[in-house]
């Protein structure tokens, strides 16, 4: 997903946490990574946001967790709303697999007419 936060672009993605950045995420937030994801859910508390400021603006490396300070409203209203419009495309792949494929619009036979009678009309000898 991207996060947009204070005019700069950051891409996120949960799959993406390595196994250091989660083992450094856990003992940070005193949770297992499961219940931080299910906070960051419901609301999450300063030190998961921290957690996930790290993370985003830092990459999750740099500096210590600690150590990373941002606009707290901010950011949990910027990863919000990126959670918010990533859940509704998933929503969209979904009810577009749903669906079934789609057929293309049928070609006009190569005449670029859009009738059968323009058809005959240029197909007819002229006598």
């Amino acid at each position: 997903m991207i996060i947009e936060y204070e005019g700069q672009r950051y891409e996120f993605d949960f799959d993406d946490i390595t196994v250091k950045q989660a083992i450094k995420i856990e003992k940070h937030t005193g949770m297992q990574l499961s219940e931080w994801g299910k906070d960051l859910a419901e609301g999450a508390s300063a030190t998961a946001m921290q957690a996930v400021g790290w993370l985003v603006l830092h990459g999750g490396r740099d500096i210590p967790i600690d150590d990373c300070d941002f606009k707290i409203a901010a950011l949990g209203e910027a990863f919000t709303k990126a959670t918010a419009e990533e859940e509704a495309a998933q929503k969209a792949r979904e009810a577009a697999e749903d669906a079934g494929p789609t057929l293309p619009a049928a070609p006009l036979n190569g005449s670029g007419a859009a009738s059968t009678q323009a058809l005959s009309r240029h197909s007819s000898p002229t006598v």
